[in-house]
């Protein structure tokens, strides 16, 4: 999987992406905290589910189910919040397969910074602490699809 939104060297700590949303800054940020609208654009794949407790020390956790009984829990808990500007978040990965234990990552912590612009909001992801290079490619790729999931929601939501 590619990473086109990616501005540091992959695989590198921390992992930076940035890119351009033509969406207003407080329609982009509903999108980063309301769980109906983050169903519709996170990730690589559709989440089965996903619950978010917007405040400082809330917790926040996103499913993906497989066909096979596997799932996936991305999950963390809000360390700061302001308001169609900045989001920081801790980030733990946990991952079931069936017939095998819990695996589970190191935390991390993501900061996401909104910056208005003339033509809509510019979006800076910052994902750091990530310990494994194979982990910190895969985020990489992650969240590039997870960016390319909202500006084409956005656009066809706002039609």
């Amino acid at each position: 999987m590619s990473a086109p939104f990616l501005i540091s060297p992959a695989g590198q700590d921390p992992i930076i992406l940035e890119t351009h949303i033509n969406s207003s800054i407080e329609r982009v940020f509903q999108a980063w905290t309301t769980v109906e609208d983050i169903l519709k654009w996170f990730g690589a794949k559709p989440l089965s589910s996903a619950e978010v407790d917007l405040r400082v020390g809330g917790r926040w956790a996103f499913r993906y189910d497989g066909e096979d009984g596997s799932y996936e829990m991305l999950k963390g808990e809000y360390v700061d919040i302001r308001p169609c500007e900045r989001l920081v978040f801790t980030w733990t990965h946990e991952a079931v397969q069936p017939g095998e234990a819990l695996k589970v990552t190191p935390q991390s912590e993501v900061t996401v910074t909104f910056t208005p612009t003339e033509q809509g909001t510019t979006i800076r992801l910052v994902h750091a602490a990530i310990q494994r290079e194979s982990g910190r490619l895969g985020v990489g790729a992650g969240w590039s699809a997870s960016f390319q999931g909202l500006a084409a929601w956005l656009k066809s939501s706002e039609v």
